[in-house]
Parts: structure tokens; C-alpha cells; sequence
């Protein structure tokens, strides 16, 4: 009976200081919900005023994971002042000047016909690139120096055409000639003359402030870009895009890569590379058929870079006609068969230009 009687009191007594404390940390609860802390005011009122006074959009409450897009490639940036500006340059692609050098860090190249069955590119990078080693560079032509303008980006280049030449003495564009430029490039020893000059975008971005001092271009409306298709959803084979601008030497294929969700660039066979060995890559691959014109016994060439014509459009490993517009001012633009507006997977796109009677296989 006394044991009983003892369990039961002490029973009440641990009660009593449960209650107790309960109590204390309801008041200390209450307290701090409601009393001051510093100059910011109660928890409630602070709670109250930046809920239901300030309400939070849903943009807000959702943070997303960057703010802008990189105008020329959408990659993602902190902010839209951090895409300072862009340097295109002209890059030859004659077996002697193989391997070439910086093809594989470039956010956009152009791949189109010169003289004598070969073809050259239109490389562009981004000011803010680290990219240490690009060519070996070579003359201008018009239709790269439209391609350039309509980037609002600065040409890089060594000497021209007639008619490009004519084109940049226009003192709206900005361009480096390395015949008067020649100290933001240099020529390698170990290349044969006209293979062996090449610059670097530190060089070009000292060459753009030497000559136009802080003077930048506005960007143009960007394209469309998108999250690239997930693993589940990319087709599980996808025919090579075969490019044939000549000889076997100029030959090109893009081949799928379903895990990396990307395009490899294989010319003459094989798998191409830059002279560091890094593999030349893209993730959008773009056929722009246009008229071509033979204009002298040298083999130069008309391009017509203004107007509309067909294209094929290659992402997430599936191929589409496409139609390519390009107007007086602003950029090139690509729209499906239904007539909407192209929208590409953030990264390097690469564009082959081709006479409107080649033929491509895919």
C-alpha cells in the first residue's frame, strides 16, 4: 500500500514540472512571436508585413537557377552584363592547315565555299572566352563579313576580296586586318606561309580597345533557346547528316551521340579534332541552302546571305526541314514548317552553308 501510494506521488510531482516547463517555453514562444528584436519589429508583425502586405511573386518564390542567357549560344550568365561582345574570325580549312586550332571552343561557326572546291569558317567567341590559340586565320569575303555584321560582332581577318575589302572600309564596321593590325596576331614558325597566322581572344579584345577604344556593339534579338531533350526522350539511333562540298576531302558527317546529347563533326573520314585534340562538337547542327554564284576565272564566289531559302535543322537527334530568313538588319533566323520561330539547345551551333542544288544525306 505504501509503495503504491509513492509511485503515484512521484508520478505527480514529474507532471507538476512538466507542466512547469510547458509553461515557460509557451511564454518564451508567445514572447518572441510577438515582442521586439532590434529595429525589425515581433515575429508576427514581421511575418504579417512581408506576407500579406508584400506578397512574394511567384517568380520570387521559385529563384531560378540563372537570370539571362548568353545572346550568341543561350548558355546561361549571371546577368545580361555579362555578355560584353563577340570576335568572329575567318579560320581556313586546307589539308596544310590541319589541325586546326580553337574550331572546338567556338560558340558558332559557319562553314561555307571559297575558291577551288574548299571551304572556310566563320569562327565567333565570346569576349569573355579564354581561348588561346585560333586559326590559322585568312582573308575576308563578303558574305563573312555579313554574317559578322549582323552579330554586331568585331571581324578578324588577314587581308580580303576586292569586294570584302570594299565591304570593311564601311566605317560602321568594326574589323582587325592583320596587314595593319599585325600586332594582335602572330605567325607560327612551325607552319608553312599562308598557314601560319593565328591570334587569341586576349589578343582581339586588346586589338578591339586599341582601335575602338570602349566602344561596344548592342547585341541583336537572341534566338530561341531551351533545356536539351532528357535521355528518355532522344530517338535511339539517328542518321548522320552527311555534307559533301566537294572532294572526299571536304566531306563532312555529323554523328549523333545519344548520352551526350550532341553532334561529333567527322571530315574526310574521321573523327575531327583541333591541335589540342579536343573533338569538334555541337549541339545544334544547321544546313542553309542558298544561291551560290561563280563571279571570276579565280573562283570567288556570291553568296546570297539576304533573303529566305531551305534548311534542315538538327537537335536532340532528330533532323527537320526547315526555312532560314535573313533581312537587311539583325540576324539570321530559322522557322519550322509550321512557320514558328526555331528553338535551339543552349550551346555551339554549327551552320553549313551550301549551294541550293547539293544535296545532303540524313
Amino acid at each position: 500500500m505504501a509503495l503504491r501510494e509513492s509511485f503515484w506521488a512521484g508520478v505527480a510531482a514529474w507532471s507538476a514540472v512538466f507542466f512547469a516547463v510547458a509553461i515557460g517555453v509557451a511564454v518564451l514562444g508567445w514572447t518572441y512571436w510577438t515582442g521586439d528584436h532590434a529595429d525589425k519589429g515581433s515575429f508576427f508583425s514581421r511575418f504579417v508585413r512581408e506576407t500579406a502586405l508584400e506578397p512574394q511573386s511567384p517568380a520570387a518564390e521559385v529563384p531560378a537557377a540563372f537570370t539571362a542567357r548568353r545572346f550568341l549560344d543561350g548558355l546561361p550568365l549571371e546577368s545580361p552584363a555579362a555578355d560584353p561582345g563577340y570576335f568572329a574570325v575567318t579560320v581556313e580549312n586546307m589539308v596544310e592547315a590541319r589541325p586546326l586550332s580553337g574550331l572546338a571552343d567556338a560558340a558558332l561557326v559557319i562553314e561555307a565555299p571559297v575558291e577551288g572546291g574548299i571551304t572556310r569558317f566563320l569562327a565567333v567567341y565570346p569576349a569573355s572566352a579564354t581561348v588561346g590559340k585560333i586559326g590559322p586565320v585568312r582573308s575576308a569575303r563578303p558574305y563573312f563579313v555579313d554574317w559578322s555584321t549582323e552579330l554586331n560582332a568585331l571581324y578578324a581577318h588577314v587581308g580580303g576580296s576586292p569586294d570584302a575589302l570594299k565591304i570593311l572600309s564601311g566605317a560602321s564596321i568594326r574589323s582587325l586586318n592583320q596587314f595593319f593590325w599585325g600586332k594582335y596576331f602572330w605567325r607560327d614558325s612551325g607552319r608553312k606561309m599562308p598557314h601560319n597566322v593565328y591570334t587569341s581572344v586576349e589578343l582581339l579584345a586588346a586589338g578591339a580597345a586599341a582601335r575602338y577604344g570602349d566602344k561596344t556593339a548592342d547585341h541583336p534579338r537572341s534566338w530561341k533557346f531551351k533545356d536539351e531533350a532528357a535521355l528518355e526522350d532522344r530517338p535511339a539511333s539517328s542518321p548522320d547528316i552527311t555534307v559533301d562540298y566537294s572532294t572526299p576531302t571536304y566531306r563532312v558527317a555529323w554523328k549523333y551521340d545519344r548520352v551526350r546529347n550532341v553532334y561529333r563533326r567527322y571530315q574526310n573520314g574521321d573523327l575531327q579534332r583541333d591541335d589540342t585534340g579536343q573533338a569538334i562538337q555541337a549541339k545544334n547542327v544547321i544546313v542553309q541552302f542558298t544561291k551560290v554564284v561563280v563571279l571570276d576565272e579565280i573562283g570567288r564566289r556570291s553568296i546570297e546571305t539576304i533573303g529566305q531559302g531551305p534548311a534542315l535543322i538538327a537537335l536532340d537527334g532528330r533532323t527537320a526541314p526547315a526555312t532560314w530568313k535573313g533581312p537587311v538588319t539583325g540576324r539570321t533566323r530559322y522557322y519550322s514548317e509550321q512557320g514558328a520561330e526555331a528553338v535551339f539547345n543552349a550551346g555551339p551551333t554549327w551552320i553549313e552553308v551550301l549551294p541550293l542544288s547539293a544535296e545532303v544525306s540524313y
